[in-house]
């Protein structure tokens, strides 16, 4: 029993010499007609051949797609080529496209060595001037192992770096903290070590200082920002190369005995430490002789030190200090920050930010450094136990200050705060050059009348200037957030305390006050 060679798409439908149906281009119920004539016995037999057919041509049919769908694609890529061919942008000079690719690079957040190498792939014309413009190859080269690299890793890394010859640049070293002991830094570094007379920034964040013993000495004089996070700098090979930086200025530690390191401190302007011992920041800081600007992050002492040894020291260019005092667990009444500020003057300081960290007020140590600091114009203080008795011995010494911030100072705002800020035509006047008071979480211990008397006191439009003319500045802006940590409830402003709190407002005066 066989079946004829069928032909596709041609309706006919007839039986063979041999009786079996032979059925090619029917429509299903046309076919299935057919089939119902046949000896019912005959039924199924006649249908599986045709089924086997019929998928035969389906198999046929898919290739011929197939081969169609390649020389479709074939002829779009030569479309696709002649255009390019022909393009505009392939007239361009090459130093016009190669300024193109750097107006590219600076549009993007986040240009990373990818994206060059992306410019690079369009086609060999794009290669040849991405690879001949070296300042394309001058964004952060960021290297992030979570293996120890492979050679073709250290050429392709090798290959970056003189590309972007002779120019500056930044670095970033990150071994990932859960990889940091099974991940040898040693041959990568040593590759970033020949061109480190080119580094701009360093940032490195690794487990030992070891690895760093590549970088040739005398080789970082165009390094101007450091970034170092390691847990222990004890025991390690320092890194002398660090110390003849020239051009080093920034400094930012993340790391435990800093003072340990080799590095020029007397020439640096700024500097960030996340250090534990606030001895070891306070050595640190007294000998950075030109520092303009110091962030801390550090702990309290437990318990007091001898500082009768140690000289006064005075920062002369020192503009902003900020030191957070983190909590450590102890008690607030075994804890201590005045050390860090005993023997400090800082004639050239304009903002202090503290943050004791709950741990006493002590007042008579911050009066002696404030009379260290007359031109101090911003004082941020946060989670401090400050009184309003301190607080007054604060404003009392703060000739200069502009701008006072106080967050999460619970009891340091009271009606006489308020009182004592109160403008006098006969009288001395705490704080004369105060403009802007922000208090948050400052509890609800002061009256409306305080309030709205010390606002009005030191608060007039251009229109009602006083005659004579005040001997205080006037408000910009008072912010105060009454925050109740006891759940009880409080009750709002008075209709006639809202009613002059808008007023104000309306007047142009910044006040926000909420309970």
């Amino acid at each position: 029993m066989r079946i004829r060679g069928l032909r596709l798409y041609t309706p006919k439908s007839d039986l063979d010499s041999n009786g079996v149906m032979q059925a090619t281009g029917l429509e299903p119920t046309a076919l299935y007609t057919q089939l119902a004539q046949l000896p019912s016995g005959a039924f199924e037999i006649h249908a599986k051949i045709l089924i086997e057919a019929a998928e035969a041509n389906v198999a046929r049919i898919e290739s011929q797609i197939r081969d169609l769908e390649r020389l479709r694609d074939r002829e779009r890529g030569i479309v696709a080529q002649l255009r390019m061919a022909i393009a505009p942008i392939r007239k361009l000079p090459a130093e016009l496209l190669a300024e193109i690719f750097l107006i590219v690079r600076d549009s993007l957040i986040r240009f990373r060595e990818r994206d060059c190498i992306r410019l690079s792939h369009v086609c060999a014309h794009w290669r040849s001037v991405a690879q001949s413009t070296p300042q394309l190859w001058t964004s952060r080269l960021v290297l992030m192992p979570k293996t120890t690299p492979s050679v073709n890793h250290l050429t392709s890394i090798k290959q970056w770096l003189d590309r972007s010859a002779p120019f500056s640049i930044p670095i970033v070293l990150q071994i990932p903290e859960q990889h940091q002991k099974t991940v040898d830094p040693n041959a990568l570094v040593a590759v970033l070590a020949t061109a480190a007379q080119r580094w701009k920034t360093a940032d490195f964040d690794i487990l030992s200082l070891d690895v760093l013993s590549h970088i040739p000495a005398g080789s970082l004089q165009s390094l101007k920002v450091l970034h170092l996070r390691c847990p222990d700098v004890r025991n390690h090979s320092m890194v002398p190369a660090f110390l003849t930086a020239g051009n080093l200025r920034r400094v930012i530690l993340d790391t435990r005995f800093s003072s340990n390191l080799l590095l020029p401190w007397s020439q640096l302007t700024y500097i960030y430490m996340a250090e534990p011992d606030p001895m070891e920041c306070l050595d640190i800081l007294v000998r950075c002789a030109t520092l303009e600007s110091a962030f801390f992050t550090t702990h309290q002492w437990e318990e007091l030190p001898e500082m009768s040894h140690r000289p006064m020291t005075t920062l002369e260019r020192l503009k902003f200090l900020h030191i957070d005092f983190e909590l450590m667990g102890a008690t607030p009444d075994s804890l201590y920050y005045s050390p860090f500020i005993t023997c400090l003057a800082l004639p050239a300081l304009k903002t202090l930010s503290l943050a004791p960290s709950d741990s006493p007020w002590s007042s008579a140590e911050f009066t002696q450094f404030q009379l260290r600091c007359p031109n101090l114009e911003v004082l941020s203080v946060e989670r401090s136990t400050l009184s309003s008795n301190d607080l007054l011995a604060v404003l009392r010494h703060a000739p200069s200050l502009l701008r006072l911030e106080l967050e999460c100072c619970m009891d340091c705002i009271d009606d006489s705060v308020f009182v004592a800020l109160q403008y006098s035509p006969t009288h001395l006047n705490l704080a004369p050059k105060l403009k802007e008071l922000s208090c948050t979480d400052a509890g609800s211990n002061f009256s409306e009348e305080a309030l709205d008397t010390m606002i009005q006191s030191r608060w007039w439009t251009d229109n009602q200037l006083p005659s004579p003319l005040p001997s205080i500045s006037r408000w910009s802006s008072i912010s105060i957030h009454c925050s109740d940590d006891l759940d009880e409830e409080v009750s709002d402003w008075s209709p006639w305390f809202a009613n002059k709190l808008e007023t104000y407002q309306a007047q142009g005066l910044g006040v926000h006050v909420q309970r």
